[in-house]
Parts: structure tokens; sequence; C-alpha cells
């Protein structure tokens, strides 16, 4: 499971302000930093509810449902590299977490990829089996790349949650 609620209390630790400039300017880009460390902790929590969400309508079997929100991690996936590609300067490790997030976006739109191009549910053949398999690696392969966008968050080290 995608681990994003540690990222709310990781956010004082993220902001390393610039001592440079004036008041208003320090204040400006201390609000931009921390909109852009909320916005990035909003993003893995919605991440973690949605894993939470597919587990329960795939035991439910409600591939509808799933179907639903497996294309919204997809989408939003898709739209991380735009929507954080303005990353602030006084956020600490800035390039690293933009990266470790694009990454987490990428596999996320993976995930979508691979089950709009075979969802469940799969026969127990061995081409239900392959599908299964390939759609849990993509699972998989997400939820370890958002868990290491939110390791970096909070402080501990990237390769902690691969």
């Amino acid at each position: 499971m995608v681990r994003g609620s540690a990222i709310v209390a990781a956010i004082g630790c993220l902001l390393a302000l610039a001592g440079c400039g004036g008041a208003d300017e320090r204040r400006a880009d201390e609000a931009a930093a921390q909109r852009w460390v909320l916005a990035y902790g909003a993003q893995l929590d919605q991440w973690t509810r949605d894993a939470r969400q597919t587990a329960a309508a795939a035991a439910a079997e409600d591939w509808p449902r799933l179907a639903r929100i497996v294309r919204r991690v997809g989408r939003q996936g898709g739209a991380v590299r735009e929507r954080f590609a303005d990353v602030p300067e006084s956020v600490a490790d800035a390039d690293t977490l933009y990266a470790l997030l694009v990454e987490a976006g990428e596999a996320a739109a993976e995930w979508a990829r691979v089950y709009r191009t075979a969802p469940p549910p799969y026969l127990s053949n061995d081409e239900g089996i392959a599908r299964s398999r390939a759609l849990s690696a993509a699972v998989e392969e997400f939820q370890r790349k958002a868990n290491r966008a939110a390791s970096a968050a909070s402080g501990e080290p990237a390769d902690a949650a691969a």
C-alpha cells in the first residue's frame, strides 16, 4: 500500500528557506514551497486511498468500479510531470522528489495501460494467468515507486521503500 500519510508529517522537513531576497520575496517563496509540498503529499495520499479502493473493488469483483479507479490513477499519473514541474527552489531535495514522483506517475500510467489492454476478470487458463501476472507486476511497480516518493518526502532513504 502506498504510504502517503507520512508525507503531511514530514512537510516541515522538506522546506529549506533561502536566506536571500527581501522579506516579501522570502514569504512568497515559502508559500510556494509549502503549496508544492502539500500538493505532493496530497497526491501520494490520493494514491493511498486509490490503492485501498482498488483492493476492495477487486475483492468484491466490482470490475466497473475497479476500472474507474484505475483510469483515475492513470490520468493522475500522466499529469504528474506537468503538474509538479514548477518546483520552488526552497524545497529541500526538490530534484529528487520531483524525479521520484514522476517515476511513480509513469508507473501509474503504465498500470492503467496494462489494465486497459487486458482488464479482469481472468480465466484460469495460461492466458488468464499471464494477464493477471502482468497486471500484478504493474501494480507492484507503481506501489514500489510511490512508496519511494513517500519515503523520500518523509526523510527516509529512497531505497528504504524499494
